[in-house]
């Protein structure tokens, strides 16, 4: 079988697992290739067994376009029982998909009554083509191991260590997103200082993007990592992460922590963080103090946990 979401993007790429885990679920002796795009993907996968080829585009592949036909050959080269286009209104995952010599295809796109989140759309049009749609959907899941979880509580003790010694709840926060998704550091000090004194003493870790900078001026102890499997590890043993909509939140939403995502721009119904007891809030408003409340109520009803 082969599956195409050629995206570069982190969120994107979180979003497949489901159907990878369905794959798995449905057909356990079968090998799953991914035609993907972006170093994140075999990071992304790695918990994954059923896993065979990986095909990866450049994120820039009209580019370089002998690298993207070399791969695209070796893709065309293979013969598959099934083909998904895991993607809605992607030409280039339409376009590979195409080029793939297939028995069966299944397209995401067009499939009659999909849901609205992306990352349950892909499983909504596998269970259509072989006749069903009901049932619980699979959720994101890294599949982090018994020693990725354990490394990831080593080092989130080691970065609060950092700051002042406490046995509060941890709260994992990325202050970072793309284009006017991104909230200042005025906004978020604000945020954190309404929230804190709602919900009480937390011992907040800061998780860098990948510049290396503080975006709250280092006023917490701060954690960066190029590997999306150790940062998620990290974000697990915190227990509770809060962010903007951004591809952290949707692999904070792929671990075991209570992820919350604040929309201002983009849908919470499409892209909110997937699974039971995540919440995407909507802040269109732009008030730190009002978006504050509304991450406090979640989090009171809520238990985290002490790292």
């Amino acid at each position: 079988m082969l599956v195409c979401r050629p995206n570069h993007r982190l969120g994107n790429t979180v979003m497949v697992t489901p159907l990878l885990a369905e794959l798995e679920a449905r057909f356990p002796g079968a090998e799953v290739d991914v035609l993907g795009s972006g170093g994140a993907t075999r990071c992304v996968f790695a918990g994954f067994p059923s896993i065979g080829e990986l095909f990866l585009l450049d994120r820039r592949a009209l580019r370089r376009p002998l690298t993207t036909l070399g791969t695209l050959r070796r893709l065309r080269a293979k013969r598959y029982d099934l083909v998904i286009d895991a993607a809605s209104g992607s030409s280039s995952g339409k376009l590979a998909a195409g080029m793939a010599q297939a028995r069966y295809q299944v397209r995401v796109e067009g499939t009659p009554d999909a849901p609205l989140h992306f990352a349950a759309r892909p499983v909504h049009a596998l269970r259509v083509a072989l006749g069903e749609s009901a049932g619980a959907q699979p959720p994101l899941d890294l599949r982090l191991d018994d020693g990725e979880r354990a490394k990831g509580m080593e080092t989130l003790q080691r970065v609060l260590h950092a700051g002042p010694a406490s046995a509060a709840p941890v709260l994992a926060i990325f202050p970072n997103a793309t284009g006017a998704k991104c909230q200042d550091t005025a906004w978020w000090q604000r945020f954190l200082g309404a929230l804190l004194a709602r919900v009480g003493e937390r011992r907040v870790v800061e998780l860098v993007a990948a510049d290396g900078v503080s975006r709250l001026d280092n006023a917490y102890p701060t954690y960066f990592t190029s590997d999306p499997r150790k940062l998620a590890a990290v974000i697990e043993a915190a227990g509770t992460y809060v962010s903007a909509d951004c591809g952290v939140m949707h692999l904070a939403a792929a671990t075991h922590a209570t992820t919350i995502g604040l929309f201002s721009r983009t849908d919470p119904k499409r892209y909110a963080p997937y699974g039971q007891g995540n919440a995407g809030i909507t802040c269109e408003d732009g008030c730190p103090e009002r978006t504050a409340a509304r991450v406090a109520a979640l989090l009171e009803s809520s238990a985290p946990r002490a790292a």
